[in-house]
């Protein structure tokens, strides 16, 4: 039976990795591309090495002090099935004919790229002033504090500033595509805004995304070009994973005095690596954030309290103050946290699924993902490829992340182009 499911879990990923090289090379960048990419990265990376290594392994630094722990093959049949058929739900929507895809060229509109980093910097100031952090601390705990202290604020600045960086990236890379900045501008411009957003807010997720989508445009525009130049990328593609990978271990007392010196990020750097070395089993397990596919098989295995969808409520509840609604629905990772004795924990979109419908969230996941997919492109009309953009960026992050959470940025990404768009005109009172 181990054989058995691990031949299915290979022609799963085959079809997967045909369909997603099918979307890249015939459509450019989309939804269910993102959709693709993200099961390919964070699900069949674990995997594999589960399949090579018989085991998925935790990082006990990270998550010994919850319930998860190593993920045995021969010891979870079950819930490798449960996997293998969510995963063959995935598949049928990624098969299912999307319709017209929108057509790639210039934009009717204007990227006010200016207004979005303005409007991003500005609501930075107010979280790291609120939150404490400048003045040293704990990342995780002053964050904690920010969100318990500030409520429904929080929430809503927060959705806000993601929506910013979605828009500042996806311009960038627009405007890059477009020739309407050269490569090393952008590649400087880019580079040094989501550096900089990784180490103040601690969110490793957008520096990933842009790393990706920039990697798909090169190979999609230079497929042989890319695959020659594999040998030279790979030591560049490892550091930099790794270093992505072992900042979970940074984040928390890179500001303990305050904004980092120098010496004191080398230093965090230093105690990160030794607790963390590099390691292929350990790196692939890193970089793909296994933990999530941890979680999701001790979803299988042990939960048993079904939300019924209040989850995917959140996305028109959040504006209420828990103060007003004490019973008001919490998001996935805090919910799966709390049960599995963590701060939170990623459930991808499987998890969260599974974790409010049971096994009917076999049935309900490619509806849903068709649906999102419908709806994103409904709110996106005339964009062309700087929409596909989009598509592709929330394909990643709504598979990984809380579903309406990322929905929610979608909503403001959306009203921040809507907002940035109007001309105001002032005239003085005779």
């Amino acid at each position: 039976m181990q054989h058995l499911l691990s031949f299915l879990f290979i022609v799963e990923f085959c079809l997967v990795l045909f369909l997603f090289a099918y979307q890249l090379f015939e459509k450019g960048l989309t939804f269910k591309g993102g959709i693709s990419f993200g099961l390919l990265f964070f699900i069949f990376i674990p995997i594999w090495v589960m399949i090579l290594t018989g085991r998925i392994e935790l990082s006990v630094a990270d998550f010994g002090t919850t319930r998860l722990g190593d993920i045995f093959l021969k010891d979870n049949l079950p819930a490798s099935f449960k996997l293998f058929i969510y995963i063959g739900a995935i598949i049928c929507f990624l098969y299912f004919p999307s319709g017209k895809e929108k057509r790639e060229g210039s934009n009717s509109f204007k990227i006010r790229l200016g207004f979005y980093f303005v409007l991003y910097l500005s609501i930075t100031l107010i979280v790291l002033e609120a939150s404490g952090i400048l003045e040293g601390g704990n990342w995780y705990a002053n964050r904690h504090d920010f969100y318990e202290s500030s409520g429904s604020f929080a929430v809503l600045i927060t959705f806000i500033l993601n929506a910013c960086k979605v828009l500042i990236i996806t311009s960038l890379v627009f405007k890059w595509i477009n020739k309407e900045m050269g490569f090393y501008r952008f590649l400087i411009l880019v580079g040094a805004f989501t550096f900089w957003d990784m180490i103040f807010t601690g969110n490793r997720i957008f520096v990933f995304c842009t790393a990706i989508i920039i990697a798909m445009i090169f190979l999609r525009k230079y497929p042989k070009k890319t695959i020659v130049l594999i040998p030279v990328l790979l030591p560049i593609v490892f550091f930099a994973g790794y270093f992505a990978s072992i900042f979970r271990h940074m984040r928390g007392p890179l500001f303990l005095n305050g904004i980092p010196t120098p010496e004191v990020f080398y230093t965090t750097l230093k105690n990160a690596i030794k607790l963390d070395p590099p390691e292929p089993v350990s790196f692939f397990l890193g970089i793909s954030e296994s933990v999530n596919v941890n979680v999701i098989y001790s979803i299988f295995n042990e939960y048993e309290h079904y939300l019924f969808g209040s989850t995917y409520l959140k996305t028109l509840l959040f504006y209420i103050p828990r103060s007003v609604w004490q019973e008001k629905p919490e998001s996935i990772t805090v919910i799966a946290g709390d049960y599995f004795g963590g701060p939170s924990l990623v459930t991808t979109i499987i998890g969260e699924m599974h974790m409010n419908f049971s096994y009917l969230g076999i049935v309900l996941l490619p509806l849903l993902l068709w649906f999102t997919e419908r709806v994103l492109k409904r709110m996106l009309p005339g964009y062309h490829y700087f929409g596909n953009i989009l598509l592709f960026f929330f394909g990643i992050l709504m598979f990984r992340m809380p579903y309406s959470d990322e929905f929610l940025v979608f909503v403001f990404v959306v009203l921040i182009l809507f907002f940035s768009k109007l001309r105001f005109k002032y005239t003085r009172a005779s």
